[in-house]
This record gives C-alpha cells, structure tokens and sequence, in this order.
C-alpha cells in the first residue's frame, strides 16, 4: 500500500528547475505536487561509495531539494569502476566535495549539505536530526547500527542497500511508520550476533553494474516515499542476482510480530 507523502510540498519551483524537471512532472504518481514535494525534501546519504554515488546522482536529477553526504573518506583510483559520481580528476579529494560538486553540477538549484565525517553514536543523532529520510550504503556493520539506532530514536525512514560480488539487497527500515503500517528495523533481518566477520568488496569484487542498478533501486524507494505514491519496501526485501538476471523479494517482518510458539 502507499503511505502518506513524507514531505509537505514547497510554494512553488523555480522557472528553471520546472524546465529542467519537466519530464518528470509528466508523470501520473509525480505530477507538480509530487515535483515540489521532492524539491522540499532533506534527505541524508550515508555513503559516497558504490551505492551512494548512484544515490546522490539520481536524487538530485529527481529534484530533491536538501542532499546531505555523509562519508569521511577520499577518492581513490581503485572507487572508480563502481563509484560514478567521482572522477580521476578528484582522486585524492574528500568523497563528500567530489559528490557535492557532480550533483551541483547536475542540479544547480539543489542544497548539499557536506558532513565529512563518520557516523558514530556520539554524533550521528545530531547530524540526522535535520533530514526527513536517511539513505544508508554504508559498507560496515558498525556504522549500519549507528544508521539504525538514531533514525530509530528520530522516527526517521531508512532506505537501506548492501551489494557484494553480483548480489544485492534493498529495504526499507522505519521504527515508526504510519499508522497501519509493521514496524520493521535492521535488527529484524540481522540480529544482533549474526552477522559475523563480514567479507568485503576489497576481497572478492563487485559489479559495477550491480551497484547502480541497486542505488537507483534505492533512489526511487526514496522518491516513493517523498511523494506518498507506490508501495514501498516497507516489510520486503529485494533480492538482485545478476548472474542469473532476476530480482526477487522475500518478506520482512518485526520480531515482535513473530508469534512465540507455545509448549503446553
């Protein structure tokens, strides 16, 4: 089912930005309220990397007026087969000017708020207080619960992806959602003590290819969410394979909705 649109909509677009998105309004589920929607709405990437970049990108192409980019890390040569949104020249450079600059770029009308930073839980709580949303491509388990436990405690939605060698997952989070909707948060697909010692990107690989098609999955989750329109990935999770070209889902539910059996 569609939930209430996240955002209320700005007064009106600029004369330029209702050009520059003109093929978007044309759509039914978007329209020029959906469009002022996206141009009202703060919206927090956790992660400039392989999902992030794709993220950053196609959100500020949809419009989306506040992008907040939180990384604390540098361009590197080895980011660039999956990490679009950088390029050779900004090797070197924080990840967090090397988006911000590209979405400018792209979309001279959005608002790029740079936290060159890691999340911890001293500081995460402050820095996500000021967004609507949060969309975490974070690449530790560490940094994932950080995501997790202050959008919990803001009541903040999380768009959430992973992606390793040819596989992906995307989901969304929400301590909080609106009424009628299953509350479900990361610790319900990964409870605490299962994960392990996770294997990285940096050992095995990943396909480009994988990490754009899953952080433009993510983007439009986001979109769907901005905008009140679609059923989002709210108690799902979708599952990329690309060796064998399929997308599957399987569903997701709170712990606390998992009946106990009883043992009379």
């Amino acid at each position: 089912m569609s939930l209430p649109p996240l955002v209320e909509p700005i007064a009106t677009l600029t004369d330029a930005e209702r050009d520059r998105t003109a093929r978007h309004r044309k759509l039914f589920a978007i329209g020029d309220i959906g469009q002022r929607r996206l141009a009202a709405a703060r919206v927090a990437v956790v992660g400039a990397g392989g999902l992030g970049s794709s993220v950053i990108l196609a959100l500020a192409a949809a419009g989306v007026g506040t992008i907040g980019i939180i990384d604390d890390d540098v361009v590197d040569l080895t980011n660039l087969h999956r990490q679009i949104i950088h390029s050779v020249e900004t090797v070197g450079d924080p990840k967090t000017e090397s988006a911000a600059a590209r979405a400018r770029g792209l979309a001279p009308g959005v608002r790029v708020i740079e936290h060159p930073v890691r999340l911890t839980a001293a500081n995460a709580r402050g820095i996500l207080s000021d967004y609507d949303l949060v969309l975490d491509g974070s690449d530790t388990f560490e940094t994932r619960d950080v995501v997790d436990a202050a959008a919990a405690e803001l009541g903040l939605p999380v768009v959430w992806g992973s992606v390793l060698e040819f596989w992906s997952q995307v989901t969304v989070f929400w301590s909080a959602p609106p009424a009628g909707a299953q509350p479900v948060r990361l610790s319900d697909l990964f409870p605490a003590g299962s994960t392990g010692q996770l294997v990285t990107c940096e050992q095995v690989g990943v396909l480009a290819s994988v990490c754009m098609q899953t952080g433009a999955l993510m983007a439009s989750e986001a979109i769907k969410l901005i905008v009140g329109e679609g059923r989002p990935l709210l108690g799902r999770i979708a599952v990329i394979d690309a060796l064998a070209g399929t997308m599957r889902e399987l569903p997701v539910r709170s712990a606390s909705a998992v009946p106990v059996p009883s043992h009379a």
